[in-house]
């Protein structure tokens, strides 16, 4: 094992065991992940519930643990139920040991953490040199936090401490104003997003459409090709569409920055009309997408879009 996954592995002990003490329970890592060539390391931590100002009192502590150079002891035991007796408020993996059934070996940071652990550690806690959290995310019932030490830590602080600055001058704010400044930005994104989606709505309400017949159905197709509307709006409308009334047809596109996204889809009663193969035969090279053979989405060229849907009802309404 390498220096740095060393130190890395010792700084987790050390972090596992001051959330123990911030959150009053017996804590479950159950596994931890290290990067030699990266420095990036992940402890899985089981847990229902884990806030960030915790995580962060934590790191504190932690970081204060290797300014005060607390040594790190190792003890070997002939089974679990010795080591727990000699060591009260042991953190083990029962699992994990059980499944090696082999000497128990307990690894002490000096009057703050004893766990079992097989895996090579620092000789103390100062050579960890800097501890810092990047990244904390729920998965299942199980917390993701990454973590870096020692020289990586300190490449990533100042890559953290540039990307806040930058952030910062984006939004108009300052770090002391940064996370309130972000929860107004995405609350108002939020608030012009739903005007967007029922403006939509309303728009694609208005459709009227058109009736024809090919291979003796009859078909009503709803199509435009529309600029500015919610591409989500556009799904929705569809797909209630073509479920509430039997022969319809949707064609409609909506123009954005990489092109017109568009939807194409018939109702299930149309089992004749594939989709897929009339959107490839009517868009050509100026279309990519795909889907079943009765929705299919995909984004078109912007000065096409028009043209392609106009086809595409041509196509479905008279064949």
């Amino acid at each position: 094992m390498s220096s740095n996954m060393r130190e890395a592995h010792t700084a987790e002990h050390a972090f596992a065991g001051a959330l123990q003490k911030i959150l009053g329970q017996t804590l479950r890592v159950r596994k931890v992940e290290h990067d030699g060539k990266s420095g990036s390391n992940t402890a899985f931590i089981v847990l229902p519930q884990l806030d960030l100002a915790a995580v962060v009192k934590a790191e504190e502590m932690v970081n204060a643990l290797i300014a005060e150079g607390h040594p790190v002891e190792t003890r070997t035991y002939r089974s679990l139920e010795e080591a727990r007796a000699q060591n009260p408020g042991l953190r083990a993996n029962e699992e994990r040991i059980a499944a090696a059934g082999e000497e128990v070996r307990v690894v002490e940071i000096r009057g703050h953490d004893v766990t079992a652990c097989s895996m090579e550690h620092a000789a103390n806690l100062r050579d960890c040199d800097f501890f810092l959290v990047t990244r904390l995310a729920k998965s299942g019932g199980e917390y993701e936090v990454d973590f870096v030490v020692g020289k990586h830590a300190r490449a990533a602080a100042i890559t953290l401490s540039t990307l806040v600055m930058q952030v910062c001058a984006e939004l108009g704010a300052n770090p002391n104003t940064l996370a309130s400044t972000a929860r107004k930005v995405r609350s108002e994104g939020e608030a012009s997003s739903k005007k967007l989606k029922a403006l939509s709505k309303q728009v694609l309400a208005g459709i009227k459409p058109a009736v024809g017949s090919a291979g003796g159905e009859i078909r009503q197709v709803y199509s435009g090709a529309f600029s500015g509307l919610a591409d989500e709006a556009l799904q929705e409308f569809a797909g209630k569409a073509i479920e509430e009334a039997p022969g319809t047809v949707v064609a409609i596109s909506n123009e954005g920055a990489d092109g017109s996204h568009f939807v194409f889809a018939r109702s299930e009663s149309l089992a004749g009309l594939d989709c897929n193969r009339v959107f490839r035969e009517v868009a050509g090279p100026d279309g990519r997408g795909g889907g079943r053979p009765n929705f299919v989405t995909g984004v078109l060229k912007k000065e096409k879009a028009a043209d392609i849907i106009a086809r595409l009802a041509e196509r479905v309404l008279h064949g």
